[in-house]
């Protein structure tokens, strides 16, 4: 069952990396894989100094617009952004984290006592709370279509006057969703994060109930994205 899982995921991979992401579609990647991810260390470099301007950003991004609200951070792994959250505003802060691995869940809980995490596949599985504050930090690019589960969270899961926060690394197939947000979507913030090594990544804050004055319900293949 493993190999046939492997061999589904490598397949989806390679139509997603040659086509696919052109349409807006991200990579799902599936559970038993990261399963195996966090069971050993294979995540464990996103709690290394390299890695940290974007999780600084975002920080900053909750502490500017989010108001002391609700967070929901979807795609939690090992809760390395709660540890920034944590140590920014303490028991102040109001956290659920939800990821599609049991095992980054068991993970997260035993290295954050204190955080609020829970196993739940959000591509697949409903969540029956709101949320001041909806955070994609490297991980919408992982939902089966990425601007669709923008549209249903902020719908299901935003109250009013909440937003998104979104964090993703510069990869051409990201560029194409970004694309897609910029159409739907009024951008409150929109930033470029580079470390020593030059890795980019982009983070932006999304008020995804002020819809732009026309977005695209398709998209088209595109090849470059001028940013904000």
């Amino acid at each position: 069952m493993m190999y046939l899982q492997a061999f589904t995921n490598k397949l989806r991979s390679k139509l997603y990396s040659s086509l696919l992401y052109r349409f807006g579609f991200g990579n799902r990647i599936s559970r038993s894989i990261w399963e195996d991810q966090f069971s050993g260390k294979h995540w464990d470099y996103l709690f290394s100094k390299p890695e940290s301007q974007h999780y600084h950003a975002i920080v900053s991004l909750y502490e500017q617009f989010g108001k002391k609200g609700k967070i929901l951070d979807v795609g939690c792994g090992q809760g390395v952004l709660y540890q920034y959250l944590n140590e920014k505003f303490g028991k102040d802060l109001d956290y659920l984290g939800i990821d599609i691995s049991e095992a980054a869940i068991k993970k997260a809980t035993a290295l954050f006592p204190t955080g609020n995490f829970k196993q739940l596949d959000f591509d697949k599985q409903e969540l029956f709370e709101k949320f001041d504050i909806i955070i994609f930090n490297e991980t919408l690019y992982y939902f089966t279509k990425p601007l669709d589960t923008i549209e249903s969270c902020s719908a299901y899961n935003l109250n009013a006057n909440g937003s998104i926060i979104i964090s993703m690394c510069d990869l051409p197939g990201h560029k194409v969703i970004w694309k897609g947000l910029k159409e739907r979507y009024t951008f409150l913030s929109f930033q470029e994060v580079q470390n020593e090594q030059l890795q980019k990544w982009y983070v932006a804050l999304l008020d995804v109930l002020k819809v732009a004055a026309c977005w695209l319900m398709a998209f088209e293949p595109v090849e470059s994205l001028m940013y904000i």
